[in-house]
């Protein structure tokens, strides 16, 4: 969980925007290759080739997103324990005082996780049951990625949750997943089919009907009501049934009321330095480099938002933190608590 201070600092910020509209990078998502041991059926990121940044380009980065102000860096690719120097990456993350999270698929957290002492967040891809997960991610990764959530759960100080992208193959593992979750100890978040061309692909043959991903979320909802070890906020599930149609990830009005905070207190560095406001807009929207301009001059030069709302899961969420939402703030309190 977040330090008094990171918390401190975080709320200074976002009164900050709120009542004077100053921006600052509270929460920075780095892209650190593009390279991945998996080859998800909904994922084209791999596909993209952009050559991984230099360990002292990245060290970089890093002192300059929390001299801007930076409070949590989010690790993701790609798949992060693909680098060599991923602990140090993380080692050197905390040494500047920031709250460090890691997106990876798990297949190589066994051998690499004494190098990740230091981790305060890990996300594990968990898409279902065994013949469901397969089909989305490759034969006998659901059995790797299990041994990888036993081992990040019983590591102490370090907080082991799962993300499930819902689909048209695990719609009805949602009660697996649940009960999974209870055994093992770890807390599910859920996200729908949401990615550009750019970084997604075979959406069409993988989404489902309107109906069946709202009855999906119905589900969720109860289940959580119901005390299931559900991460995901309340807030963003009942935003997520509401949203007129799944095929269409991004709206230019808000959905819901929701005021969109990407460019403002959070944004996304993509394998090749260039700072956008958000993943979403990757390909989308110019960006300048960080690795070329610095961190600060290309996190000042993002572009107003084409878009007000998502369908992604961790943007909505930050939106209802960023905009102050208490009953979303409650909720993932207790959660990271638990």
């Amino acid at each position: 969980m977040l330090t008094i201070q990171q918390m401190l600092r975080m709320g200074s910020a976002v009164l900050g925007h709120k009542f004077f509209g100053l921006s600052r990078p509270l929460n920075v998502m780095l892209a650190v290759t593009d390279r991945c041991n998996s080859r998800c059926r909904y994922c084209n990121i791999p596909g993209r080739g952009h050559p991984d940044a230099t360990t002292d380009q990245l060290l970089k980065l890093i002192d300059e997103m929390a001299a801007a102000g930076a409070v949590r860096l989010g690790l993701w690719g790609g798949e992060p324990l693909l680098r060599d120097d991923i602990g140090e990456l993380v080692d050197h993350a905390k040494s500047r005082g920031l709250y460090v999270t890691m997106d990876t698929n798990g297949l190589l957290w066994p051998e690499r996780a004494a190098e990740l002492r230091a981790l305060d967040h890990v996300i594990f891809g968990l898409d279902g049951r065994p013949e469901n997960h397969d089909a989305n991610r490759g034969a006998g990764n659901q059995e790797k990625v299990l041994r990888a959530i036993e081992s990040a759960a019983a590591t102490p100080g370090l907080s082991a949750w799962t993300i499930t992208v819902l689909n048209r193959r695990n719609l009805e593992d949602i009660d697996y997943l649940l009960d999974l979750a209870e055994r093992l100890k770890f807390r599910c978040t859920f996200q729908i089919l949401h990615h550009n061309e750019e970084l997604g692909r075979n959406h069409g043959e993988l989404m489902p009907a309107n109906e069946e991903y709202r009855a999906a979320i119905r589900r969720l909802l109860r289940r959580k009501r119901e005390g299931a070890r559900i991460g995901s906020s309340e807030r963003y599930l009942r935003y997520l049934l509401a949203w007129p149609d799944y095929r269409t990830a991004t709206r230019a009005g808000r959905h819901l009321g929701l005021s969109c905070k990407a460019g403002k207190l959070y944004c996304n560095i993509d394998a090749d330095g260039r700072v956008f406001a958000c993943s979403l807009l990757i390909g989308k929207a110019e960006a300048a480099n960080a690795i070329q301009s610095g961190f600060k001059a290309a996190f000042q030069a993002i572009p107003p938002l084409p878009c007000q709302a998502c369908t992604a899961g961790c943007f909505t969420e930050y939106n209802y933190i960023y905009g102050l939402d208490p009953l979303c703030i409650l909720d993932w309190m207790r959660a990271m608590r638990r």
